[in-house]
């Protein structure tokens, strides 16, 4: 009697076990789905992070980091197409080094890319330590980990746990989700991978090239900025990873164009190459047309963004060792590349 009452309790026990683990189970795929559907999405930063986990593992060659001036105006189907270049674009809007090194970080736990290029807009540009507005673009694509919150201590200095889990921040938006909310969950990753992160903008400015060769001056970046440069440039040469630096076309203020000069002096102290674009014989040697490549005053549309590309393309192809992919087993995504197009509206 005693054995049979044992094995009732034994019985009894596994079977709440069982609910228990089947009830955690069914709770975190709910929270998974809620959490996919509700999380933050936008083409400026947010999704190119976020859709780096579901690239192919050890496929990217040339890892590009920083601002929308990455991502509005570099045509990744175009660096494939003509120099097979397999490059994705982790960079968000008004992206600063900490952010960039961050990414940088969380992006060599599955690739290893044999070049990064590191846009230099925003140090060049931007002199806050903390960028209130843009930092829900370079931290809502992370995901949660030790890196992440490394990120978020040095992007702000409020509301950190939100920042780091998101779900606190982003729960209530029920009453904003549209189609997309629903392409997020992980059996839409074969076709997620097809998009690198360029972002093709559609307005179209017409703008009048400024020439500011008067401007010989140097100014250097922030102290923070100095510091996160100086680390991406000590994981770079650690991993054994080719930098290079740039800074696309756009209407630079005279102080940019003097830490330009500061930063060209820093490349050559590294000996790495900074191909700073905003020269008047720049502009010549790539074709930009004011009055006709530009979006707005920062960022390059379509066309400008494709003689942009192809010469950055020509250039690295002309410094750094990189293969041509195409053809190879494993770069599917490449081939079947998908671009981004924001209307003005948007």
């Amino acid at each position: 009697m005693k054995e049979e009452t044992v094995r009732r309790k034994r019985k009894m026990s596994r079977k709440k076990w069982c609910r228990a683990v089947c009830f955690v189970c069914l709770a975190a795929i709910l929270l998974y789905m809620a959490d996919c559907v509700l999380c933050v999405k936008s083409p400026h930063g947010v999704d190119q992070v976020r859709a780096l986990y579901v690239q192919p593992s050890d496929r990217v060659d040339v890892l590009f980091l920083g601002s929308s001036h990455v991502h509005c105006n570099v045509n990744t189907k175009l660096l494939w197409d003509e120099y097979g270049i397999a490059a994705y674009l982790c960079t968000s809007a008004e992206q600063p080094l900490w952010n960039s090194y961050y990414d940088l970080v969380d992006a060599l736990k599955t690739q290893k890319p044999k070049l990064v290029v590191l846009d230099m807009y925003s140090p060049a540009h931007v002199y806050e330590d903390f960028q209130p507005k843009w930092v829900e673009e370079n931290l809502d694509g992370m995901r949660p980990s030790l890196n992440k919150w490394r990120a978020v201590e040095a992007s702000t200095q409020e509301n950190r746990a939100e920042y780091l889990f998101g779900f606190l921040r982003y729960h209530t938006r029920y009453d904003r989700l549209n189609a997309e909310d629903f392409e997020n969950f992980f059996w839409n990753r074969k076709q997620r991978q097809k998009w690198k992160g360029y972002t093709l903008l559609q307005n179209h400015a017409e703008l009048i090239e400024q020439d500011l060769s008067h401007v010989t001056q140097s100014m250097p970046m922030t102290e923070k900025s100095q510091l996160y440069f100086d680390k991406i440039l000590a994981l770079t040469q650690k991993e054994g990873i080719a930098l290079a630096l740039v800074s696309a076309p756009y209407l630079p203020e005279e102080s940019d164009q003097m830490v330009y000069h500061d930063i060209e002096r820093l490349a050559q102290e590294n000996n790495i190459l900074f191909l700073n674009y905003n020269t008047t014989a720049m502009y010549r040697e790539a074709g930009i047309d004011f009055s006709l490549d530009f979006a707005d005053h920062t960022h390059l549309n379509e066309e400008g963004g494709k003689k942009y590309t192809r010469h950055l393309g020509g250039w690295l192809k002309n410094h750094y060792e990189i293969p041509d992919r195409r053809g190879q087993k494993g770069y599917t995504s490449w081939e079947e590349q998908e671009i981004r197009i924001v209307s003005p509206e948007e």
